[in-house]
């Protein structure tokens, strides 16, 4: 079953992105980051956008198997961080240790905003709707989760008007890119950020 995400689907969905970006939670963070600290970012997601913050929720256990974080606008997202005063929780938190991370995170992190804002310039005319994140636990791989989730995001999105949205991608992410090509997404260019490039993906409804 897909519905709105709530505040306290948060720690299963950190543990999803934990566990299918682990090759980025190493890389920028050497797996030191708490769960507590990706749980305060998508915080932030879902107070923004709180009906393009879907889950996947197996009936059966209740357990939510996959996510997917979609939105109108990525300044909603820049706009909610700064009027919950995100951004000062977050640097009070780090420096009380309670994040788990150190300094040479914090400038991995910030390179990679760097390359992001570029990224956002050089494409924000064009499109600024967008697929943030999307995940599926390892154990419901297979069982068309990430499909229904995609569909569903898509529908949000142009239930609100928008008439096209964009995305990242790893190149080395054949499975995914095939996913996006089966709903209309085509490559409109590249980006980059200190792990390593992306293929950027647009869609028109």
């Amino acid at each position: 079953m897909i519905r709105c995400a709530k505040f306290s689907d948060l720690p299963q969905i950190a543990q999803i992105f934990r566990e299918a970006f682990s090759d980025s939670i190493e890389f920028y963070f050497e797996n030191r980051i708490k769960n507590s600290a990706i749980e305060d970012i998508f915080k932030v997601v879902l107070i923004a956008e709180p009906h393009g913050f879907l889950v996947y929720e197996d009936e059966e256990n209740k357990k939510i198997a996959g996510y997917i974080c979609v939105v109108r606008d990525i300044k909603k997202v820049w706009i909610a961080a700064i009027l919950t005063l995100s951004f000062l929780k977050w640097t009070i938190k780090w420096l009380l240790g309670l994040y788990g991370f150190g300094i040479r995170a914090i400038w991995k992190i910030l390179s990679n905003k760097l390359d992001f804002f570029r990224f956002q310039t050089r494409y924000a005319s064009e499109v600024s709707a967008q697929i943030l994140s999307i995940g599926t636990l390892k154990s419901y791989r297979g069982k068309s989760i990430g499909t229904k989730l995609v569909e569903a995001g898509l529908e949000f999105l142009k239930s609100k008007g928008v008439k096209e949205v964009k995305l990242e991608v790893r190149p080395d992410n054949l499975p995914a890119i095939k996913l996006y090509k089966k709903f209309g997404f085509y490559q409109i260019g590249m980006s980059q950020d200190p792990q390593g490039k992306w293929i950027v993906m647009k869609k028109n409804f």
